[in-house]
């Protein structure tokens, strides 16, 4: 449930003519009612940001080979995205992924598979990953100015590490291992190179 007005605020008329308030951000500026991501966002730009962070582990995932092994890390990292969820808005990563995994909660499995990313098919692999990479790069435009962008970005951080320490490899559950090989590291690092804070 959404809380009250908790202060009187005057509210310059100049403010209205800024495009922060036209994405619906002059509300969070101004300190009267916490963060509604899905409301406050363009249904575009939702989308984007909705698919970040398992696009990020999709690129991590699909670093080192794919396939069966890509199956494993990519649950690992929603099973991760599931635990801060039932945290119930105290993931730690603040009010902007706590009002993005409290939209995904809300939602029914149709919802959820509309608002899933359609790729463009390729046999080309590194075409596939550059598209999943730029749905990051675009997820990352929408947040990187929002409150609470740094919290968001290590938390996609954080999802993507789960999907690359997912245990893979090995037959019948013996040899598996966790271990960051070079390639997922090199991917957690390109992550980490797209979600820069802009300076204040």
């Amino acid at each position: 449930m959404r809380r009250g007005v908790q202060k009187s605020v005057q509210v310059d008329p100049s403010l209205i003519e800024h495009p922060v308030f036209h994405l619906g951000y002059a509300k969070q500026i101004l300190g009267e009612i916490p963060m509604d991501i899905k409301q406050d966002l363009s249904a575009e730009d939702f989308k984007l940001v909705f698919n970040t962070p398992l696009a990020a582990a999709t690129l991590v995932a699909a670093s080192s080979g794919g396939g069966f092994d890509m199956i494993k890390e990519l649950t690992s990292a929603s099973q991760f995205m599931a635990s801060e969820a039932k945290k119930g808005g105290e993931s730690g990563y603040g009010e902007l992924v706590d009002s993005l995994l409290a939209a995904i909660l809300g939602m029914s499995k149709d919802e959820g598979k509309t608002l899933e990313m359609q790729y463009e098919k390729s046999q080309d692999p590194k075409a596939m990953i550059a598209q999943v990479r730029q749905t990051v790069v675009n997820g990352w435009a929408v947040v990187a100015a929002l409150p609470g962008a740094d919290g968001f970005a290590k938390w996609v951080l954080d999802v993507a590490r789960a999907a690359a320490l997912a245990k893979t490899g090995g037959h019948f559950g013996f040899g598996n291992k966790s271990e960051i090989d070079a390639q997922e590291q090199a991917a957690l690092d390109d992550l980490a190179g797209i979600m820069v804070v802009p300076a204040a």
